[in-house]
């Protein structure tokens, strides 16, 4: 251990409000060092787990025959034989779906109205106009009493 009277000790430091000891040294090495072989016993530990697993997994499961056909299609259902076709086709619905008109709940009465149609009654309906500003000159001031 670091003694203070072992040193010489600059009295103006200690006014400055300087540390009179200085840093362990041999625990701080000892730190690193054992820090360091943990670091490298983790990662040797990491490694040889890796090497199990994948030992493991080629025994476990077992290897396609030889002479197993390569570019076999997949077995039934087949959700998609053509995507560009059911692609197109989808498009097309929704299309149909934003230009016509259409009951949605026939009993409530509420119907399905084209997008253009509806952007134009939006614009039309005065419930959603933002209000105007009444002009103002900046001359007129408030009368005083």
């Amino acid at each position: 251990m670091n003694h203070p009277e072992d040193h010489h000790v600059d009295e103006q430091a200690l006014q400055r409000g300087h540390e009179i000891h200085e840093s362990n040294v041999r625990l701080i090495v000892k730190f690193g060092v054992a820090l360091t072989g943990m670091t490298v016993f983790s990662m040797l530990l990491m490694w040889a787990m890796f090497e199990w697993i994948e030992g493991y997994n080629s025994s476990s499961f077992e290897k396609p025959a030889p002479l197993t056909e390569i570019n076999q299609l997949p077995p039934e259902p087949r959700l998609q034989v053509l995507p560009e076709e059911d692609l197109a086709k989808m498009r097309e619905a929704e299309q149909k779906k934003l230009s016509s008109y259409d009951w949605v709940i026939r009993t409530a009465e509420i119907v399905q109205i084209p997008v253009d149609r509806a952007m134009q009654l939006t614009i039309d309906d005065s419930r959603f106009s933002l209000p105007v500003r009444s002009a103002v000159s900046p001359n007129t001031s408030k009368a005083t009493p």
